[in-house]
């Protein structure tokens, strides 16, 4: 190996090293700058602490669409049992097939609530620092993916009563999170995991419309 490549290379693994909380922000600011859409695969699990177990978990898809101040989000959840989530302007629509049901919610003041997942995708780094209290953990490998664990502790009481904290596994050649931990204040939490990731492919405002058929049950307004 040529001596210039060594010392690259060498100079590169330091300063991955040596990245500080505010490094790894300044990376993730830089992403949102750009971030306007994306789509990867997804998968879910929940644990809950008084039984010490992971639910079945559930997997599927997942994107999203920035455009301006607007956010559409789509969430279509495959196994082990369909259904669609989609939020917009802090409206959601929830889609059981099997049932055939769909819910409608204007989640009004709590539309935070269903934004969390979206967390590390096109935020800026004075967001998270004016909402909560960040603090870097350490570096993690997960499935060959070098990640920065960012743990956000949220400031105010209304965000704390929905999540006492959240971590991010911050994706070291992508900068978004590619691992999502929600913790509850009981101390339940909501492990999300995100493949095949594709940063602002074409996806039009259309893949957020749902069409059910005409026999479904419409609950809410």
């Amino acid at each position: 190996m040529a001596l210039w490549m060594v010392v690259s290379f060498t100079w590169v693994t330091a300063r991955q090293e040596a990245m500080t909380e505010d490094a790894v922000l300044a990376e993730m600011d830089t992403r949102a700058a750009t971030l306007r859409s994306m789509r990867a695969a997804i998968e879910q699990r929940r644990w809950t602490d008084i039984l010490e177990e992971f639910d079945a978990g559930e997997a599927g898809s997942f994107q999203f669409l920035r455009e301006g101040e607007e956010i559409y989000l789509r969430k279509n959840i495959t196994e082990p049992q369909e259904n669609t989530l989609i939020l917009h302007e802090g409206k959601v629509l929830f889609y059981q097939p099997k049932i055939k049901q769909l819910q409608k919610y204007d989640l009004g003041q709590r539309r935070d609530r269903a934004e969390f997942m979206l967390l590390g995708f096109g935020s800026s780094k004075t967001d998270l620092q004016e909402t909560y209290d960040v603090r870097l953990l350490g570096k993690e490998t997960i499935d060959r993916h070098e990640t920065y664990q960012l743990e956000l502790s949220p400031k105010s009481k209304e965000v704390s009563a929905y999540f006492a904290r959240i971590v991010l596994w911050v994706d070291t050649s992508l900068w978004i999170p590619i691992q999502q931990k929600l913790v509850e204040p009981t101390g339940d939490y909501i492990l999300i995991r995100f493949d095949e990731v594709e940063l602002n492919p074409d996806i039009a405002k259309s893949e957020f419309e749902l069409k059910v058929p005409k026999d479904v049950t419409v609950v809410g307004g």
